[in-house]
């Protein structure tokens, strides 16, 4: 898990969630911190991260364990090959890393200014560096090749991939942004094209969507109704309403997630949540809440 941060900022520690107690322990062996300033422009600078264990890897501000590696890899987990043993992150100077965890790097030129989505079997999916994650495109880590899978269009809002399944939303609700109200999907086949997959009722909102690493995916909705829970399976339509507990408020879950073999888990101030609809698993609260810095830093064993 990544715990906290300290340091003025620099350093994010890692360690250890227990369940169901909920309590967390740091791990002494690493950490993620800034290394340097990377200067950017005239005008400003931005980190650059990096494990605090020898050798030492570089990459984002997050760390996840990965046991196959035997070590913290510096990316968050979906950026974490399937293999368990590479990973990939956007450099401060906006090239696409594709890095090993014995410290290896191989840079790849980034033209249209794009940022790693996923790791996947098929490849690297990679979205536009935006306000809105616009239009897929595969980075074969083998050529280094970058091939389109689907250009952008719209403020569209690509977030999550399930399995062979890319999802998004209509848009990405930030500020001055209309608010997410239907759910897309593009299979990352090249030259697929995506299409909507649920819509939500007037006055209500996609708050929240959380792919279950299988194709499928879980929606959050928010808005005039008290909030709902909407599952869509890979093997298709129809959408199936999923019960929430009493007590829960929806928007209030996560929006820190994960997906490992038991599930979607969601992390945050009001609980640690686990989802398994292929185990007929309804959203179950685990554990108390944590602070607002913990988030998912690997599977959980």
């Amino acid at each position: 898990m990544d715990l906290r941060t300290d340091q003025g900022g620099n350093r994010e520690v890692l360690g250890y969630l227990s369940l169901p107690s909920g309590t967390t322990t740091d791990d002494p062996t690493d950490a993620i911190v800034k290394v340097a300033d990377f200067p950017v422009d005239a005008n400003g600078t931005v980190p650059v991260w990096g494990t605090s264990t020898s050798p030492q890897l570089f990459g984002v501000g997050f760390g996840t364990h990965s046991s196959a590696a035997g070590r913290w890899l510096p990316a968050p987990p979906q950026l974490i090959s399937p293999d368990g043993r590479h990973y990939v992150y956007r450099h401060a100077n906006r090239t696409i890393h594709l890095a090993s965890a014995d410290g290896s790097e191989i840079p790849v030129a980034n033209p249209n200014d794009l940022t790693p989505l996923a790791y996947t079997i098929s490849g690297v999916v990679l979205v536009q560096n935006g306000p809105a994650a616009n239009g897929l495109w595969l980075l074969d880590p083998t050529t280094q090749a970058v091939t389109p899978i689907t250009p952008p269009a719209g403020t569209d809002d690509w977030r999550e991939v399930s399995g062979l399944i890319a999802f998004g939303v209509d848009s990405p609700g930030a500020l001055g942004a209309p608010p997410p109200t239907v759910v897309m999907e593009s299979s990352l086949v090249l030259g697929s094209t995506p299409h909507p997959v649920y819509a939500a009722a007037p006055g209500n909102v996609i708050s929240l969507i959380a792919g279950d690493g299988q194709g499928g995916v879980l929606i959050v909705v928010t808005g005039t109704s008290s909030g709902q829970l909407i599952y869509l399976s890979p093997s298709g339509p129809p959408p199936s309403l999923e019960p929430v507990p009493d007590g829960v408020v929806l928007s209030t879950i996560g929006p820190s997630h994960h997906s490992d073999a038991h599930g979607i888990w969601f992390v945050g101030p009001t609980g640690i949540f686990l989802f398994n609809h292929s185990a007929n698993l309804p959203l179950k609260r685990i554990a108390a809440g944590v602070t607002t810095d913990v988030a998912p830093g690997g599977d959980c064993t």
